[in-house]
């Protein structure tokens, strides 16, 4: 790995931190704080370097890639990823292709990074590899399970399943919402009595993986299955309350493999708000009037999760009223399951973190760097979620907007307009890009640092020189 340690002030101080989750959120700030000098732990019930429950693939942004390439995690992460070339876009039952979006190399060298297609395992192992060898402990299993958090001004501390307590300056909860059993989101909103308003939205999502070798032979389309196969780009199908997302990966094992992101209305199963292994039965049931090809590769499909599509509040506050826990990535700002956001979202908020936190040199300023995080990161989720809202759900459009998306493509398709937003220049789509992944989480906070950290410094360097007392030296008696 060719990563070098950020660069310190000159008086840093080394603290604690005790990560609840190795998540994408979870690892990516273990490696951001060891790089800054930090002791770090990360506590999973899971093994980071094997699959979860719900495994299958997922697109890394080109603001989470440029990061990890930053860190020293290119060769490994290209090495079983494809880079996305861009997207198809088709009609839900019948496949018929209506448009097309193609990234081009200028537009992915403005932004520093690449959009990567890759397994869930597989990113998730490359950033705990990178986190040890940064020198992070990752403590793994049932017994390393966090039960319980106490928030403190000064040493906050978890209690493992074992019954063993923990203690260190920073706890940070990074262990998302979606899995049973994943708490500090919860008892962040509890301590700061937030209600949980978080809505059904009566849509589920199947996480599907299907292995190429299965399918080969199967499907008719040979042109089509070619298509997917090399060309790296992501098919969207779109329809009416239906959708679905279908690329190329490679598979656990090192053989080439498909995710499949299928969009459909729930019906029954699960507890309509955490994620289960579902069957290829119930995937078949909700695609069965759609493009036989997505159909096809269905009839292959390996493992199979079915996540509730749920709206969830982002927390109002990300620290703790006791102080010194934060709550970041996908426990601090749920994003809708399946949104091409989520990655680029978690890897700023640990990039943010760690940043900060190199220019620790008293402990006092631990509260003031948590709270800037929420403060640098908050808007900024905010915009790129009103700013997806319109797209991240296009493949599964309410009546009467899937025909009129129809008519939009096609039209665009006939010009020869082959960009992602109708109406849009290109000059008007490289300034969205740059917006959303261009932007550059460490910079944000070399910027807070320089407009308010630094001004907070000399205030309180400034009151400190205030309050020592003035001592009067009496003048000694002479005795002759």
């Amino acid at each position: 790995m060719t990563s070098t340690a950020t660069k310190r002030d000159a008086d840093f101080i080394p603290v604690e931190f005790l990560i609840v989750g190795a998540s994408i959120a979870g690892l990516s700030s273990a490696i951001a704080l060891r790089r800054a000098g930090h002791k770090v732990t990360v506590f999973d019930m899971t093994n980071p370097f094997e699959a979860t429950p719900i495994d299958a693939g997922c697109r890394l942004p080109p603001n989470s890639t440029k990061m990890y390439y930053r860190w020293g995690m290119e060769e490994r992460l290209h090495t079983c990823s494809v880079k996305s070339t861009g997207t198809l876009f088709a009609q839900y039952d019948s496949g018929s292709v209506v448009g097309a979006h193609e990234w081009q190399d200028d537009v992915l060298e403005e932004t520093g990074g690449d959009f990567l297609l890759i397994h869930y395992t597989d990113i998730r192992r490359i950033l705990a590899e990178c986190a040890e060898e940064h020198g992070a402990t990752l403590r793994y299993g049932a017994e390393h399970q966090v039960a319980r958090i106490t928030a403190h001004r000064s040493r906050p501390s978890v209690m493992l399943a074992s019954g063993e307590v923990v203690r260190a300056d920073v706890v940070v909860g990074a262990d998302g919402y979606l899995l049973a059993g994943w708490f500090t989101r919860a008892w962040m909103m509890e301590a700061h009595g937030q209600e949980d308003t978080k809505t059904p939205t009566g849509m589920q999502m199947f996480n599907v993986i299907v292995r190429e070798a299965d399918i080969v032979h199967q499907v008719e389309d040979k042109e089509f299955l070619e298509k997917m196969r090399t060309s790296g780009k992501v098919i969207t199908w779109y329809g009416s309350k239906y959708g679905a997302f279908g690329y190329p990966v490679a598979a656990t094992t090192g053989e080439p493999a498909f995710t499949l992101y299928v969009y459909a209305p729930l019906e029954g199963e699960g507890d309509g708000f955490h994620a289960w292994k579902s069957s290829r039965d119930a995937l078949l049931h909700s695609i069965k009037d759609a493009d036989p090809r997505l159909v096809q590769l269905a009839q292959h499909a390996t493992d199979v999760s079915a996540i509730p599509v749920v709206d969830h509040p982002m927390l109002e506050d990300w620290v703790h009223p006791d102080g010194r826990v934060i709550c970041i990535g996908e426990a601090a700002h749920p994003t809708p399951v399946g949104s091409i956001y989520a990655f680029g979202m978690s890897t700023g908020d640990a990039a943010v973190l760690g940043r900060l936190f190199t220019h620790l040199h008293r402990h006092e300023q631990i509260d003031s760097f948590l709270s800037a995080v929420q403060e640098i990161r908050e808007s900024r989720v905010e915009n790129v979620m009103k700013a997806s809202a319109g797209n991240i759900f296009a493949v599964s459009l309410p009546p009467g907007m899937a025909e009129a998306r129809d008519r939009q493509l096609a039209e665009r398709a006939e010009k020869g307009i082959r960009g992602l937003a109708g109406g849009q220049t290109s000059e008007q789509m490289m300034e969205t890009i740059e917006s959303v992944f261009g932007y550059d989480p460490e910079d944000e906070a070399d910027n807070w640092w320089v407009e308010w950290g630094l001004m907070q410094e000399r205030a309180q360097r400034w009151a400190i020189s205030d309050a020592v007392p003035e001592v009067e030296v009496e003048e000694a008696e002479v005795v002759s």
